[in-house]
Order: structure tokens, then C-alpha cells, then sequence
């Protein structure tokens, strides 16, 4: 039977409906016109944005049965954490539903059949970025989330998206979410990476590219940096203020901070970074500036440049080491 229709935005026509055969509140012929899209089999949408996570995951939810719930990265992408290029774009949409039921079968959705108990389904009202509406979904929790996206993320996007949700917990005052995923047991899939990649997540790291660029540090064998160093104004300085480095080496008076896109398409934020930088070198630090090319496109210059900046500030290396080369993340 057709369901009735249901608003996903804030314009009076705009509307999703299950279409898959005629009769109930909306006749059939309506649901096949040429202003209408059909995200997924039996769907009906109609004045929404297809592009928009939120509205494209609240439309498969009139095909979707009580018990199934978005999962792995579509529940992290509609949560809001950082994602890989290549899984955000991936048009599939994860929906888990408990065993022994059956995975979904459709086109576009990817279904799984895991141990879902129902305790580990939370209902959400997720904000629509087009619209900002709030629109119900069913999400599986983020320890879970965190769980099953060990089966398709590698090791570095792993530890970053556990970054992410650390940063939120503690902002929220909330317990870390891998504390949770790692008591599911050792049978769940993905297990085996979630526990290789628990030792690598640090509190207090602010971006994707941030985590991957302190990872990138480490396999280099560089000394390991500090997460939000605290950097403090002195007497040195004529003012007083206080900033916080993305990753820093104390001993050695060297930090980094990176800088995204914002930093330069921003006159506002261009200024207030030179003027940090100014700041950071009268009170005597080593200062490097991180972009994404040396993050996603060229590290082995970034890399060389810290080796010389702590070599500078005292740092010796133990005898026979070498740079190791890296090779760029993934955007």
C-alpha cells in the first residue's frame, strides 16, 4: 500500500512517498511524473535535495521496516565526522538491521545483518544542511559506528574518525566511544583493526587532516608531537595572549599548525593567523606552517623541514637513523 506523503523540507510541495504500487493517498500516475525523482526502488521524492545526506537517508526510511538502522560510514557521514573522499562519495547508503533477519537488498543501499540489540539504535532528529530542518532518523550508536567502520576504513581514517568522536565526547562531557566498541567482543568484524588503532587516538585533535598529518609525523620517525600544546605570552610579548598549536614539540621550541582552505580563502582568518605567527616566533618558537599539498600531495618537503626545525631546537636522532619517506594521505 502507498504510504502517505511525507515532508522532508520546509516548501508545502515537497514530499517523499513508498511507490511502489498504486491506490492509498496518492494516486500512482502522480509519483511517475517527470518532476518526480526515484532515489531508490518504490521511492517517490519529490522537491527534496537527493545531494543532502540527511533528506537522502530520511527518504529510504519509508521503505525501511522499525527495525533497521543507518550504519558504518553513513552513520558517521550523517553524524557529522570526517570521511575519506572516496567513502563520502560513494553513493552507497549502509543500513543495518539484528540477526537473523535478512541484510536489505536494493539498489544504491548497502544492507548488512550484524548484532544489532536495540539498545544500540538511537532515534535522532539529524539537521538537514539544504534546509535545516530536523528530520527522524535511526542511527546505530558510535561505538558501533566506530566498530563497523574498522571494515572499511584503513588505519589512518580509522584513528581520525576516533579522534572526532573523542573530541566530541569530551566537549559533551560523554565517556570516549571506543571505550564502548572495544568491549563488544573479539568475533565482531573489524575488531582486530579497532584494537591496533586505539593506542594511536589523541584528545583534543580538531580536523581530519590534522590526525592524519600527526600519523604521517610518526611513520616518518620523527618524535611524536603534543596535541593542542598550550602556547602562553610571555614577557617577550607586548600583550598578553594565549593560542593553542595543533601539534608542538616543547622540548625542542617547534610547532605546527595546519591551515585548510578557510585559512586563505578567509581575509579575516589570514590575518589572525600571520598575526599567531608573529607571536609564536618573539617568544622564540619554530613555527611551520602545514598545508593540504603537504598533507595530501607532497609530504616529503614538510617532513624534511621538521627534521631541520627540531634538529635546531636540540633534538638528536639515535644513531643510524634515517627520514623515512611517506607517501600522501588520502583526500
Amino acid at each position: 500500500m502507498t504510504r502517505e506523503p511525507q515532508p522532508v523540507t520546509g516548501a508545502d510541495d515537497a514530499w517523499v512517498v513508498r511507490a511502489s504500487v498504486a491506490g492509498g493517498g496518492m494516486p500512482y500516475a502522480r509519483t511517475r511524473r517527470r518532476d518526480v525523482a526515484h532515489p531508490y526502488r518504490g521511492v517517490a521524492a519529490h522537491a527534496i535535495d537527493l545531494d543532502d545526506p540527511v533528506q537522502r537517508a530520511h527518504a529510504l526510511t519509508v521503505w525501511l521496516d522499525s527495525a533497521a538502522a543507518f550504519s558504518h560510514s553513513s552513520a558517521a557521514l550523517l553524524r557529522g565526522y570526517p570521511l575519506p573522499r572516496v567513502v563520502r562519495r560513494d553513493g552507497l547508503v549502509h543500513v543495518a538491521v539484528p540477526r537473523p533477519r535478512r541484510a536489505v537488498r536494493i539498489a544504491g543501499v548497502r544492507g548488512h545483518s550484524i548484532e544489532l540489540p536495540a539498545a544500540r539504535v538511537e532515534h535522532l532528529l539529524l539537521v538537514s544542511p539544504s534546509t535545516g530542518e530536523r528530520l527522524p532518523l535511526p542511527l546505530i550508536d558510535e561505538s558501533l559506528t566506530l566498530l563497523t567502520c574498522a571494515t572499511q576504513l584503513s588505519r589512518p581514517d580509522l584513528v581520525a574518525l576516533a579522534d572526532a568522536m573523542l573530541l566530541r565526547a569530551d566537549r559533551q562531557g560523554r565517556p570516549d566511544p571506543m571505550l564502548a566498541a572495544l568491549a563488544f567482543g573479539t568475533r565482531r568484524p573489524g575488531y582486530a583493526r579497532l584494537v591496533r588503532a586505539a593506542p594511536l587516538r589523541r584528545s583534543g585533535v580538531r580536523s581530519r587532516a590534522e590526525t592524519l598529518l600527526r600519523l604521517m609525523i610518526a611513520s616518518a620517525g620523527l618524535p611524536e608531537p603534543v596535541v593542542a600544546h598550550p602556547v602562553l605570552s610571555t614577557e617577550r610579548s607586548p600583550e598578553r595572549w594565549r593560542a593553542e598549536a595543533d601539534l608542538a614539540w616543547p622540548s625542542f621550541g617547534v610547532l605546527v599548525e595546519y591551515e585548510g582552505d578557510e585559512h586563505r580563502t578567509s581575509r579575516r582568518r589570514f590575518a589572525t593567523d600571520v598575526r599567531r605567527f608573529d607571536r609564536y616566533t618573539d617568544e622564540g618558537w619554530r613555527a611551520v606552517r602545514a598545508t593540504r599539498a603537504d598533507v595530501f600531495e607532497q609530504p616529503r618537503e614538510l617532513m624534511g623541514r621538521l627534521e631541520r626545525r627540531l634538529r635546531d631546537g636540540g633534538w638528536r636522532p639515535p644513531r643510524g637513523w634515517r627520514l623515512r619517506q611517506v607517501g600522501p594521505a588520502l583526500a
